[in-house]
């Protein structure tokens, strides 16, 4: 579950990532975040609004990334976007697909952002969450020498580890 800090920044730095998933917490603290800021500035309205209309121009993006991503998330193309446009009924649609909690396995826009929950084949097959940890605790095996390749190759299945299970890359 991604926290209000969390959200705000994977909306900014993750802004130009249309692929990929955003999980439930995530998007709705994203939005708090986004209304309360916007609320805030529209006090500036009465100056003529220039901080609030610049700070709606300057998330447009970042919304839009955050909201196909939210979609991704639940098995759903981005394309569900432009359902949005039809009136009345296209935003009730597009709200209950926010609430809708996420695919808890791999869909076709990747893993669950947060690990998700595991298939029972997976539990005791080496891909839990603490794995990539469990390396650093790993000793050599016996016969095996305690060797500058050893802690280079732990040093790798970390960052590999970290790589795809934290940044989401893959590949």
């Amino acid at each position: 579950m991604a926290g209000p800090l969390k959200a705000v920044e994977n909306g900014y730095f993750r802004a130009f990532n249309f692929s990929g998933r955003a999980s439930r917490s995530e998007f709705w603290w994203f939005a708090i975040y986004y209304t309360i800021v916007s609320g805030l500035l529209v006090i500036d309205l009465t100056n003529g609004g220039t901080l609030f209309i610049w700070f709606v121009l300057l998330n447009i993006i970042p919304n839009l990334s955050m909201t196909i991503r939210r979609l991704h998330d639940i098995g759903r193309s981005g394309f569900w976007f432009f359902i949005s446009f039809v009136p009345i009924v296209g935003p009730i649609i597009l709200l209950i697909f926010y609430l809708l909690p996420s695919e808890p396995h791999r869909n076709v826009w990747g893993d669950p952002e947060h690990g998700g929950s595991m298939r029972p084949r997976d539990r005791f097959s080496g891909r839990s969450a603490q794995s990539g940890y469990a390396a650093l605790t790993r000793i050599p095996e016996a016969g095996q020498v305690h060797s500058d390749e050893f802690e280079e190759a732990r040093r790798q299945e970390i960052h590999d580890y970290y790589r795809r299970r934290v940044l989401g890359q893959n590949g």
